[in-house]
């Protein structure tokens, strides 16, 4: 076997030239490439706390996007300047500014999901992403006096009416009042009903899209009674189909004492009440659940739409001309809910707040 490449051999060759080289710089004043390398090291003592702390930063940023969903867009924007940022800050560290204002800005999103006006308050800012179209614009007591409207009344203002009639439902104290006032502009609302209904295109959602279509028919050519039968009768469906799922998915932390419907939509209800952990996406499922607390509530008689006792103890008294439009608008913004769930499922999306 050749002695060549013996490992001693190696080891030999390394002093060897690295005593060459100090030989050949005998002479030579180092001290200039001495102290850089000393600053080098200073400097990479300087940096690591900085290169934890953009880890660190990177990482919670991550988590919050998990968290809140895309829907912040403030989280979003931000992450977009993550390499912005880290490139400067990893070459000479000379914008460690703008990691501080990065970190402000973060820590600004995460707060802002805290309830109730803070969350409402983000809600007018960003009502693009969190609120249906017909509602923004609203400033935050009129978004608390829709929530207390939609409860009284047992209906929704989720996508229908037009924000007109929202408006002018809102400026009206007495029940009986806003019911004349629907009634007024039943053409109109029932457009906007047809109108929102377009927008569910989701396949497993065809059959109870096309029966409400035909309920909006029925109210059309006056025959209320078949209307609002068939909009109970669409309610009942889509919540049996799709419904309690999709309300479990969107308040995970609601202790639900039942499987039924009613049991199901007061448990979502009851834990967000005072919204101690509702968030900015859960609003809107919160305001479709408000009015259907009452259309699924059990009992023998009830001032407002009530599918069960229009199913279970039909009389002229549980079918009224002023349950008509509630009980259209209740199943209109329960199918909307039903396909954005749906389409966020395929999606892959999270489904939690």
């Amino acid at each position: 076997m050749s002695d060549e490449h013996r490992p001693d051999d190696e080891a030999d060759d390394e002093d060897f030239v690295e005593d060459a080289e100090l030989e050949s710089n005998e002479g030579l004043d180092l001290s200039g490439v001495y102290a850089a390398e000393v600053w080098a090291k200073s400097m990479n003592e300087m940096l690591r706390p900085f290169l934890a702390y953009i880890q660190q930063v990177q990482s919670t940023g991550r988590e919050v996007a998990r968290t809140v969903g895309p829907a912040l867009q403030a989280v979003v924007r931000v992450q977009q300047e993550i390499p912005v940022m880290t490139g400067p800050i990893l070459g000479l560290q000379s914008q460690v500014r703008d990691l501080y204002d990065w970190d402000s800005r973060l820590r600004d999103a995460v707060n802002s999901i805290s309830l109730p006006r803070t969350l409402l308050d983000q809600l007018s800012a960003a009502a693009s992403l969190f609120l249906p179209s017909n509602l923004r614009g609203r400033s935050t007591d009129e978004l608390l006096g829709i929530l207390d409207l939609c409860k009284q009344d047992g209906l929704s203002l989720a996508w229908a009416p037009r924000a007109s009639i929202v408006g002018g439902l809102l400026s009206l104290n007495a029940r009986e009042e806003r019911v004349a006032f629907l009634s007024g502009h039943r053409d109109e609302v029932l457009d906007d009903i047809e109108a929102s209904l377009q927008n569910v295109t989701h396949p497993r959602l065809a059959g109870v899209s096309v029966i409400l279509h035909a309920a909006v028919r029925a109210a059309r050519v006056g025959s209320d009674e078949g209307a609002q039968a068939l909009a109970g009768n669409v309610l009942e469906t889509a919540m049996k189909g799709q419904g309690n799922a999709w309300i479990r998915r969107s308040f995970p932390q609601a202790e639900y004492r039942g499987t039924g419907h009613h049991l199901t939509i007061a448990g979502a209800l009851s834990d967000s009440d005072p919204w101690t952990d509702l968030t900015l996406r859960q609003f809107k499922h919160f305001l479709v659940l408000v009015g259907m607390n009452k259309a699924f509530a059990p009992g023998a008689t009830q001032d407002t739409f009530n599918r069960h006792l229009g199913a279970h103890q039909a009389s002229p008294d549980s079918y009224r001309l002023e349950f008509v439009l509630p009980s259209l608008l209740l199943s209109q913004s329960l199918l909307r809910a039903l396909d954005e769930d749906l389409e966020r499922l395929e999606d892959g999306l999270d489904q939690q707040g």
